[in-house]
């Protein structure tokens, strides 16, 4: 069994920042870990050198804003064949092999306008890799469902233009043949990873994305509570070793 994890942390740039990451992936026992907006720029070295996560995988941008990286645990056993890194620092893709399985893992961090122009160049890159178990986790940036994933405190209702991105998200990832994999563990519940003080606003924006071939590797699903990056993690256990037939019967239009 395999843990994969995906945190926002609002940057590393400080051993504070690193040691409470390093901390965070202790916690939760994971063997690969998304982080989005690490905020190192590309002159500089990913500065998060740990025995218990030797092998690291980043993106960065020219100046200290975004960046993207996939941490390996020292025992994770997924065997890297390539990488490709987004010169904006907004996403990475790693080509590997899980087990034997023909894996592929994009970690991604979206801009907060001008979403799914963003996603469409992410997943129009994605779909000329060759065919294997693809898994896209990371901060969104958009919610999914306006009933679902977003909750205002200030009982403000969501604006036609939120409505609309979230509708064109659902759609762009239906395109592509894509499954919410926390959403399909819970079906019919509201959990929010993330809070807008300014907005006073909860939303769901952190995922894990997978197609047919990931979704069967899927053993679990979990969110955990907004940490100190304002933040929860999201985790998903997946094995290689039993590939099983799983059905999806949420839908939303």
């Amino acid at each position: 069994m395999v843990k994969c994890l995906s945190l926002n942390v609002k940057g590393l740039n400080s051993n504070a920042k690193r040691r409470l990451t390093l901390t965070e992936c202790k916690s939760q026992r994971a063997d690969i870990v998304f982080l989005q907006e690490t905020h190192f720029d590309r002159t500089g070295s990913f500065r998060f050198a740990s025995r218990l996560y030797p092998r690291a995988y980043s993106a960065h941008a020219d100046t200290k804003t975004a960046g993207v990286a996939i941490l390996l645990s020292s025992t994770c056993p997924l065997q890297v064949d390539a990488s490709w890194s987004d010169p904006q620092g907004r996403y990475i893709i790693l080509s590997a092999s899980l087990g034997g399985v023909p894996l592929t893992l994009c970690n991604v961090y979206a801009p907060n306008s001008n979403q799914l122009t963003f996603l469409k160049t992410v997943l129009s890159r994605l779909a000329k890799y060759p065919p294997a178990a693809m898994i896209i986790g990371g901060d969104f940036n958009v919610a999914f469902s306006e009933q679902w994933d977003r909750l205002s405190t200030g009982n403000v209702p969501p604006s036609r233009a939120q409505k609309e991105l979230s509708t064109g998200f659902r759609r762009l990832i239906r395109q592509y043949s894509l499954y919410d994999f926390w959403r399909i563990n819970f079906p019919s519940s509201k959990a929010y990873s993330f809070y807008s003080h300014p907005h006073r606003t909860h939303t769901r924006i952190d995922y894990f994305f997978g197609n047919t071939p990931a979704l069967r590797l899927l053993r679990g699903a979990d969110m955990g509570s907004i940490t100190w990056s304002g933040h929860a993690p999201i985790t998903i256990l997946i094995d290689p070793g039993t590939r099983q037939t799983r059905m999806c019967h949420w839908r939303l239009n």
